[in-house]
């Protein structure tokens, strides 16, 4: 099996992946409206966070770790605040498709 090494991906997220991004947005919009001391530049510094992550799936999604339950995807974790989200995709030819996100401490994808 050959891998693509410096060339580019293109990362394709599913109708599920925005959904659970979404989601995601919403529990830090009401997690630091809830806070004593809200961080207004959360929900930016959290779009930074997978902004770098999308940067990496499309140049070396091989790197990523193979998923537990389903080994035929890949995860990544992508480090925010105290914690993170997993992104859970599958590389299909030169498509790294975006299938799913949780944040690290769900147990599984919804």
């Amino acid at each position: 099996m050959t891998h693509r090494v410096s060339a580019q991906y293109r990362v394709v997220p599913t109708v599920t992946f925005q959904e659970d991004i979404e989601r995601l947005e919403e529990h830090i919009i009401q997690r630091e409206l809830a806070s004593n001391t809200p961080d207004d530049t959360c929900l930016f510094r959290f779009r930074d966070a997978l902004e770098r992550a999308m940067a990496i799936l499309s140049f070396a999604p091989h790197t990523c770790r193979r998923s537990e339950e389903q080994r035929g995807f890949r995860e990544l974790i992508i480090p925010f605040g105290h914690g993170g989200c997993v992104a859970l995709f599958a590389i299909r030819d030169f498509d790294v498709i975006l299938l799913a996100a949780r944040d690290q401490h769900e147990r599984d994808y919804r």
